[in-house]
């Protein structure tokens, strides 16, 4: 069984590192492309700015966080 591979600035989803990096990335502050979160798999996800905390990277991301130096949106720990 195969795990999903998340997007850190969105939470979009793919099977693989190169399936997910292919697709632009609207939250990417950095770039054009999706970018792999290299964290594990969790039951909550806390932003690594302000401490808020979401059941999905998805969930988190979709709001802004204003202590975020580099861009609008809470970024998982």
């Amino acid at each position: 069984m195969s795990e999903k591979v998340y997007c850190k600035y969105c939470g979009s989803s793919a099977s693989s590192v190169s399936s997910l990096t292919q697709h632009s990335c609207s939250k990417n502050p950095e770039g054009k492309y999706h970018v792999p979160y290299e964290g594990s798999e969790k039951s909550k996800y806390e932003c690594k700015y302000c401490g808020s905390s979401a059941s999905s990277i998805s969930s988190l991301t979709q709001h802004s966080c204003s202590k975020n130096p580099e861009g609008k949106y809470h970024v998982p720990l």
